[in-house]
């Protein structure tokens, strides 16, 4: 597939004009969630089934700190979620998916001394069932939002920070076998071109296969105002594997967006992490989202990828 031939980064500004003029919110809900102990859970991703339940992955931390943990909750009705015995500490900002018959669930994974972090990194998890669950590689120091799908193999979104990667891009490799994917391979990968300005950044949070063979990405994309205010955005694109040639990014959702949710930091107000969508038969999809560094929510829109897959 050959995309339209992206000649200059469209800066940030333009995305979200172009995406309120055309802006359609279906529906949004806010996730209550049980057996925490009243922490915040946020940053949650797409859910998936186990052994009949609904799972959904999420991060879940005090508010007055950011030492956290990834946890599965069990869906009991409509909005509310309740833990499972299913955790893995000292890890952040949920991922999961499957290649092969393995569940593959990862996040950032942080070292910290004395309530500071020190260190991170994305890691994550493979095994037939939760119970099994076993560490399977780590990516390189610092470099969070290390996502990946299967399709004939494994293809890896990467996000490297500094040097050309600036304040932080999107590489994307392949590997035949998810135990073949090294430290060093996503090193190495190449870089996206034409996604980010130099003030803004952004990164994977889910890849999907679409019917025609091309990959749906869901992420987000940020800037820093003055004060050092965080602004995230929830964006998607679509990448071809076979041309290895991405799509301009677009804006599918902002805090404005949401409902009613109290912030972590008054600097993380305007903050939506899209960790991932389920697409739906009636041609909308849902997005499950953390707000604020404080809450889990989740927003209906319409099928961002329909388009494209129609290519």
């Amino acid at each position: 597939m050959t995309f339209t031939k992206v000649g200059t980064t469209i800066p940030l500004e333009k995305l979200l004009n172009q995406y309120r003029r055309n802006r359609k919110v279906l529906g949004t809900r806010k996730l209550l969630f049980t057996g925490v102990n009243a922490m915040d859970v946020y940053n949650i991703c797409q859910p998936f089934v186990y052994d009949g339940d609904i799972l959904l992955p999420g991060r879940v931390e005090r508010r007055d700190s950011e030492i956290s943990e990834v946890r599965l909750f069990r869906k009991v009705c409509v909005d509310t979620y309740e833990a499972t015995r299913y955790r893995w500490p000292d890890l952040q900002d949920p991922f999961v998916t499957q290649v092969g018959d393995r569940y593959v669930l990862g996040g950032t994974h942080i070292d910290h001394e004395d309530g500071d972090i020190t260190a991170w990194r994305t890691r994550v998890f493979a095994g037939k069932r939760l119970d099994d669950m076993k560490h399977v590689f780590d990516a390189p120091h610092k470099m969070k939002d290390v996502r990946l799908v299967e399709q004939n193999g494994v293809h890896v979104f990467t996000r490297p920070q500094g040097g050309v990667a600036g304040r932080g891009k999107i590489g994307i490799t392949y590997s035949e076998s998810l135990d073949e994917i090294t430290t060093e391979q996503l090193t190495s990968a190449p870089l996206l071109t034409h996604q980010f300005t130099e003030e803004s950044w952004g990164g994977v949070n889910q890849a999907i296969v679409l019917d025609n063979g091309l990959i749906g990405v869901v992420g987000h994309i940020a800037i820093m105002s003055r004060g050092d205010v965080r602004h995230y955005y929830g964006m998607v694109f679509t990448y071809d594997p076979q041309t290895k040639q991405a799509s301009r990014l677009r804006i599918i959702c902002e805090r404005a967006d949401f409902g009613i949710q109290r912030a972590k930091r008054p600097d993380l107000e305007d903050v939506v992490f899209t960790g991932g969508l389920i697409r739906h038969d009636d041609r909308t999809a849902t997005v499950y989202a953390g707000v604020g560094d404080a809450g889990a929510h989740t927003l209906r829109i319409p099928d961002p990828f329909l388009t494209d897959e129609r290519l």
